[in-house]
């Protein structure tokens, strides 16, 4: 009988051991919030893995070419330019679109102050590009040096030209530059009744068609 009982005893003893390990086991799966560890650190591998990505993106140092002229000043955000070596132009043309700003067109009002904006800042200095990306027309987007100055952010600075807030949505420092051109009403911003390019562009492409459509349209009633 007494045998039965220390049996019995034993049994009890092991199960509540068992409990007591898977129990420990457990709570060092889960932190105080009742999260698995296992997610956390995953999702705290991800943020470190981000972060450095990040901070490699930083830290890299751009693309910058020096020792260019310009050649052209086709409107407030298109130049061609080549470089220079012992006073004589050399290598190839390169036409650079403007990054992160975007100016007047020439046929639309202010297109030629913002032109001469640009002339003013390039003309006769020495210019280092910055290249980011080409273009769809195969321009060079890029941003533009003359001595030491960010020409691109001067444009939108002194209010000659638009934040491209759809081609450099986190350039914000831009937005900050032409909220403050506004607010001072400097440059096209002196004006009432402005538009911005892309805006006039669309306006006179969906233009364009129209009248091409009703041309189409004299033409086979003749």
């Amino acid at each position: 009988m007494a045998k039965k009982i220390d049996d019995g005893k034993s049994q009890i003893i092991l199960i509540a051991a068992v409990v007591v390990i898977t129990m420990f086991m457990l709570f060092g799966m889960f932190n105080k919030n009742g999260k698995r560890v296992e997610n956390n650190d995953k999702k705290n591998n991800a943020e470190i893995f981000k972060n450095k990505k990040t901070k490699e993106r930083k830290v890299a140092n751009p693309e910058i070419s020096d020792g260019y002229q310009v050649l052209k000043v086709s409107d407030g955000d298109t130049i061609s330019i080549q470089k220079v070596d012992n006073g004589k132009f050399v290598g190839e043309i390169l036409k650079i679109r403007m990054y992160g700003m975007d100016a007047p067109e020439k046929s639309q009002d202010y297109g030629p102050e913002s032109r001469q904006a640009l002339e003013k800042l390039v003309a006769g200095k020495t210019l280092s590009i910055e290249i980011k990306n080409k273009d769809r027309y195969g321009r060079t987007v890029a941003i533009v040096y003359a001595n030491e100055t960010n020409v691109n952010e001067e444009m939108v600075k002194t209010g000659n030209a638009w934040w491209y807030q759809e081609y450099a949505k986190k350039d914000t420092q831009f937005e900050e530059y032409q909220k403050n051109a506004m607010k001072k009403k400097l440059g096209l911003f002196s004006r009432k009744g402005y538009i911005e390019p892309w805006v006039y562009r669309k306006n006179k492409k969906e233009n364009n068609s129209s009248v091409k459509t009703r041309t189409k349209i004299k033409i086979k009633r003749k």
